[in-house]
């Protein structure tokens, strides 16, 4: 335990008898007749002990008066003051030495000066206040100097978005709902079969003409298979009977040339009748060789009847694989498969999509504009598109290749103007890996104006440069 001896301060101890008033917060007056810069007695005969009241010191008809807090002590009914401002304390102190001093006295129920001048009541702060304001805080030409750069950077702010806000409205025209979109072509079975063999795999290209998957039914492939064996046993009897005809025609010119030869050979007497007869062998109206003759024309008779039978089965083989080839599916234009929704073996129903090709067309952004904008379009026209790649804008540049007026229910249901735009920079490929369909984009055609500013004003950089 440290002890230490501190003298009394007599500001704090000596108390003087002048009236002051309290207002309490019931409404009620007390009249205090001791107090001290330390506190003051409160009268016995008033009650409850207060914690806050109104202090008022009544000074030649003026009373001065401001909140005060006390602490208690229940024992000596003496209230210390707590918590006074510099600025109240001086005020009190001021009475109070003054009142020790003998330059005020109390008269009645006021304080009146016994002396002028009085010093008057510091109204403004005192240094020790100056300072405990500004403790902990920065300058105030750095707060300042903040202040007006935080100004300017908001200003700054506004005015490049507001600046930036008009430009863009005045020299660009917003196209709206737009999105990219390709040439997407379904194939659908034409009449109703199963898919017999798919010929193409998704992502593949395709040529115009080329069959996609190939469509049967069991009444076409029966007749077809009926057709093809029936022409197969026919061609195997034709070659057949072609065989006996060729000898046939064998023998007969054997026997033919054996008489040549003999009318060639015999004597002179004979040769006239051997000429006669050679004559009857050429119009194969010798009685000798009938048979081989007759054999011979039966023979040529069959392979005419199996050569006429062989070119209708034919034609009629033809008509039925024109008719199968029609149930298969064709592309239609050249391009790239996009979605294959069928199976080996699947029952297709006539109209269903079996595939869906994207044509070898670019694909372009389409978008929506306000029918009161018609003239503020053109074709040609630049436009910024404005596209979202790896979470960053990128933007490309296109033209305005098509402008069509009418309702578009996939882009708006208000009558309007349908813009399409083209990218002339770019490959269909490029395209068509960088730009999915119906990838939202913004789409922002600048005006001609506009145009011709940036080209001047580049001109002129460019003059300033050399």
């Amino acid at each position: 335990m440290k002890i230490r001896h501190e003298r009394p301060m007599s500001d704090l101890s000596f108390q003087v008898r002048a009236p002051l008033g309290l207002d309490l917060a019931s409404g009620e007056t007390v009249t205090i007749e001791s107090w001290s810069l330390k506190g003051l007695h409160f009268p016995l005969a008033q009650g409850e002990l207060p914690e806050t009241a109104v202090l008022s010191i009544p000074f030649q008809g003026v009373d001065i008066r401001f909140d005060v807090a006390f602490d208690i002590d229940h024992d000596t009914q003496f209230l210390s003051f707590k918590g006074l401002t510099g600025r109240q304390r001086e005020t009190l102190a001021v009475f109070y030495r003054s009142i020790l001093s003998g330059k005020m006295a109390s008269t009645e129920e006021i304080i009146t000066s016994l002396d002028t001048p009085v010093d008057l009541v510091p109204m403004e702060e005192t240094e020790e206040e100056k300072a405990e304001g500004t403790k902990g805080k920065t300058p105030r030409s750095l707060r300042a100097f903040f202040s007006v750069l935080l100004y300017l950077l908001v200003s700054t702010f506004v005015v490049w978005t507001l600046g930036k806000g008009i430009w863009t409205r005045v020299g660009h025209v917003d196209i709206q709902n737009a999105r990219i979109e390709a040439e997407l072509i379904p194939h659908m079975a034409p009449e109703g079969g199963f898919a017999k063999r798919i010929l193409v795999s998704a992502g593949e290209r395709v040529e115009e003409g080329q069959t996609l998957i190939e469509v049967s039914t069991p009444e076409t492939s029966a007749a077809l298979s009926e057709v093809r064996s029936r022409i197969g046993i026919l061609e195997k009897r034709l070659a057949a009977t072609k065989a006996r005809e060729a000898e046939l025609q064998s023998v007969i010119a054997e026997r033919r040339g054996r008489l040549a030869r003999a009318m060639d050979t015999g004597p002179v007497a004979e040769r006239t009748r051997l000429s006669e007869v050679l004559a009857d062998f050429d119009r194969r109206i010798s009685a000798e060789h009938g048979p081989l003759f007759e054999a011979h024309a039966a023979v040529q008779r069959e392979l005419n009847l199996i050569e006429d039978e062989l070119r209708r089965l034919r034609r009629q083989r033809g008509t039925l694989r024109a008719a199968a080839d029609a149930l298969h599916i064709i592309a239609a234009k050249t391009g790239h498969i996009r979605e294959i929704s069928a199976l080996p073996g699947q029952y297709l129903q006539r109209g269903h999509v079996a595939i869906e090709l994207e044509s070898a067309a670019k694909r372009q952004a389409r978008g929506w504009l306000d029918q009161r904008m018609a003239s503020a379009l053109h074709a040609g026209m630049p436009v910024d598109v404005t596209i979202s790649r790896g979470g960053a804008p990128e933007i490309l540049s296109g033209r305005i290749e098509n402008l069509e007026a009418g309702i578009n229910p996939e882009l708006s249901p208000d009558f309007g103007m349908t813009v399409t735009v083209a990218f002339p920079n770019l490959s269909a490929d490029v395209v068509r890996t960088t730009l999915p369909h119906h990838m939202p984009v913004d789409l922002s055609a600048t005006r001609h104006w506009v145009t011709n500013l940036e080209t001047r004003t580049q001109s002129l950089l460019a003059f300033a440069g050399d």
